[in-house]
């Protein structure tokens, strides 16, 4: 399974539950015009909102062994500095952890 496949999985399966839930492409997007836009560095794979209380989630979503980049880390802790579920996923067991509140970026620190 590659992590596209991963992040697909999740997504659907986290709909599939009842959340909110997107993906998105945080590399550079040439358009039309041939300006690119992107999102703020280290944005996550996945957001969304919890389907109870509609409160925001992030889920980045990485292979059993891969490594998050520095502003990946940076980004989830400032999220979870305010209050924010966040995480890392790297199966469909971790993300739906995220978003119970029983695992957010301080489970990854070891692993960085």
């Amino acid at each position: 399974m590659r992590e596209l496949d991963l992040q697909k999985q999740i997504r659907n399966s986290l709909k599939l539950i009842g959340h909110e839930c997107w993906k998105v492409d945080t590399g550079p997007v040439k358009r039309a015009s041939h300006k690119q836009t992107n999102l703020e560095k280290g944005f996550p794979d996945l957001f969304g909102f919890r389907k109870d209380d509609h409160q925001i989630f992030f889920i980045e979503v990485k292979m059993p062994k891969g490594k998050l980049k520095d502003e990946q880390l940076i980004f989830l802790r400032d999220k979870h500095e305010k209050g924010c579920l966040n995480g890392v996923a790297r199966n469909l067991v971790d993300a739906i952890e995220i978003i119970q509140g029983k695992r957010t970026i301080e489970n990854e620190e070891g692993n960085t």
